[in-house]
């Protein structure tokens, strides 16, 4: 079987369930040097070729063609392949057959992930809790739109992906400069006040898996969803800024959500995937605002750097789980959701290449540096180690903390201490989202253990 990844992000954790089960991996990305990174990484030869910058309609088929591929897997985690997914989504309708396939979102949810404008769209007319916006398609809409929505407000591009597209607006100034700017149609959108939160799925939505609604297996609680959709504890992303920019914040999983909060993530969820049928994995932004108001930001149809702590914080990667399902369908669907957090996952920004001084007794602390499969560390300057602390480990990272030298971290060691602390709540007090009444899917009896952090190592990861 030849396994072809559309898509270089963290493809070291993507791929080692794969080539256990004997297939032939092939990776297409941007990033030069790939094939000696998977290489020294995995202990094996890994065939890499170059993903282009450019996609048309008939350049999926042609690409799978080329390269023989018996699974495709998209995997766009890094900048400029994000819109790649509905073109995916529409050469996997054609392109599969008994004897191959493309776990891939359904056209609709691809479409709905890669476009601000549909999402909100789509939002309104079912009722999902996002912020108020306008859809603009020219500059005197959108000054017409902040007007009514008041400033600050924020200018999306329809099409816009993490790392470009989209403006923080405070004044005529900043409105007139993101008008001229921007790419239309824009969706404009109040800014809001309060605390962001990310939360990472994967699903098996396909009609008639395991876990369709009336099927076997379809489950609602204890982290699994509706049409099979199992979650990975809330993460908290720190205060909404000006910046968007979250992954300059210390962030931290779990994360515990006022209770009617939860109550309306889990039916917002339920709505999605009930509706949309979801397939692969996918992730959302999230706020709660000052008035203890749900406000779901955007989705996206990928893994992102959540994943470390979902990965960090439960000991189960999404990326592995995400390969498992490639190995398990069509046929075999999701077994089970992540297990229940162990330790508190403090993500701390540092700049690249600045020392840590080892993790304190009874943590542990992961390093991911920028790579070929992590570019992230390599175009913005500062990577994201993870401290792994269990519960009565508190005070014993709270003093780590205290005591890295000034200048260490990109934030302030207040930060991290509030970070920590909110971290240390949510292990005690975070329970997984309740979908409904049906049982979660009982647990692996033979589960492949993922590479988990021992406490007081430091370790690499990507």
């Amino acid at each position: 079987m030849r396994v072809l990844v559309l898509g270089e992000f963290r493809a070291d954790r993507l791929l080692p369930p794969l080539l256990r089960a004997g297939a032939e991996a092939v990776v297409l990305g941007f990033a030069p040097r790939l094939a000696p990174f998977l290489a020294a990484s995995l202990g094996a030869d890994v065939l890499c070729g170059e993903l282009p910058a450019a996609l048309g309609e008939q350049d999926v088929p042609r690409l799978l063609a080329h390269w023989r591929a018996d699974v495709a897997v998209p995997n766009t985690g890094c900048p400029g392949q994000e819109q790649f997914l509905p073109l995916y989504a529409r050469a996997a309708h054609q392109w599969r057959t008994t004897e191959r396939h493309m776990p891939v979102h359904p056209e609709g949810f691809a479409e709905l992930v890669s476009d601000k404008v549909a999402f909100q769209r789509t939002a309104e007319e079912r009722g999902w809790p996002v912020p108020r916006g306008v859809v603009c398609g020219a500059a005197p809409a959108v000054r017409a739109a902040a007007r009514e929505l008041g400033l600050p407000v924020m200018v999306k591009e329809a099409r816009s992906e993490f790392h470009a597209g989209r403006h923080y607006v405070r004044d005529d100034g900043e409105l007139g400069r993101a008008c001229a700017e921007v790419a239309y149609p824009v969706l404009v959108q109040e800014a809001l006040a309060g605390e962001e939160y990310g939360i990472e799925f994967l699903s098996d939505g396909s009609p008639g898996s395991p876990g369709s609604p009336g099927s076997p297996g379809s489950c609602g609680s204890c982290g699994a969803f509706g049409a099979m959709t199992v979650a990975w504890p809330v993460a908290s992303l720190g205060r909404l800024d000006a910046e968007c920019a979250p992954g300059r914040r210390v962030r931290v999983a779990p994360a515990a959500l006022p209770a009617h909060v939860q109550a309306e993530l889990a039916g917002t969820v339920r709505d999605m995937t009930d509706a949309l049928r979801p397939h692969g994995p996918w992730q959302m932004d999230f706020a709660v605002t000052d008035e203890g108001r749900l406000a779901v930001i955007e989705l996206n149809g990928r893994l992102g750097g959540v994943s470390n702590m979902s990965w960090a914080a439960t000991g189960a990667d999404p990326h592995l789980a995400h390969a498992r399902s490639v190995l398990a369908a069509p046929a075999g669907g999701l077994r089970a959701g992540p297990p229940p957090p162990r330790r508190t996952a403090l993500e701390l920004p540092v700049l690249s290449g600045t020392p840590l001084p080892p993790a304190p007794e009874g943590t542990g602390l992961i390093l991911f540096p920028g790579s070929p499969a992590n570019p992230g560390p390599l175009v913005g300057g500062y990577s994201r180690p993870v401290l792994t602390v269990p519960e009565g480990r508190e005070e014993a990272a709270l003093a780590w903390l205290r005591g890295l030298p000034p200048g260490t971290l990109l934030n302030s060691p207040r930060e991290a201490a509030g970070q920590l602390a909110r971290g240390t709540r949510g292990l005690r007090e975070a329970g997984p989202l309740v979908l409904g009444p049906r049982q979660a899917p009982e647990p692996d009896p033979n589960p492949e253990p993922d590479p988990d952090p021992k406490p007081g190592l430091t370790r690499e990861g990507s």
